[in-house]
């Protein structure tokens, strides 16, 4: 009888359009939310090149984003990405061409940094700029007032 409560409640939610997944903010990666540095521990072939990252309300990676030395700009869409909070532990899975990409790192306890390592390097596409693979630092972008 208790399984047959339950796939009615299942059934009766699905049917009448109710939510089965947690709001935002219930979402513990919803504090990844803004514009973050990300530094590689290694330049890479390029070096001068500032990267960002962008997640959105939910802690959903948007977009990667490197800024070569002479100011030319290559943006990778991360909307197929999918990120994890689980305590303070950090995983963001990144698919590409070639296959997905895994970080795996600690958020700080200010909320303001996460320190890990990516699995191997993400080409941002146009300009030939790669996001070496190996150790990274992401930092909030805050805003002074």
């Amino acid at each position: 009888m208790r399984v047959m409560t339950c796939l009615c409640i299942g059934t009766c939610a699905l049917i009448a359009g109710c939510r089965t997944t947690p709001p935002a903010e219930e979402n513990p990666a919803a504090i990844l939310e803004g514009l973050w540095s990300v530094t590689p521990e290694d330049p890479g072939e390029i070096e001068g090149v500032e990267y960002t990252a962008t997640f959105d309300g939910d802690g959903q990676l948007l977009e990667l984003r490197g800024i070569g030395p002479d100011g030319g700009v290559a943006i990778l869409d991360t909307t197929d990405s999918t990120t994890e909070l689980d305590g303070d532990q950090v995983t963001i899975s990144v698919p590409v061409a070639l296959g997905t990409r895994i970080f795996e790192g600690t958020l700080s306890e200010d909320e303001n940094t996460i320190v890990g390592s990516i699995t191997e390097e993400i080409d941002l596409g146009d300009l030939e700029l790669v996001l070496p693979g190996g150790n990274l630092t992401f930092e909030r972008i805050t805003e002074n007032p």
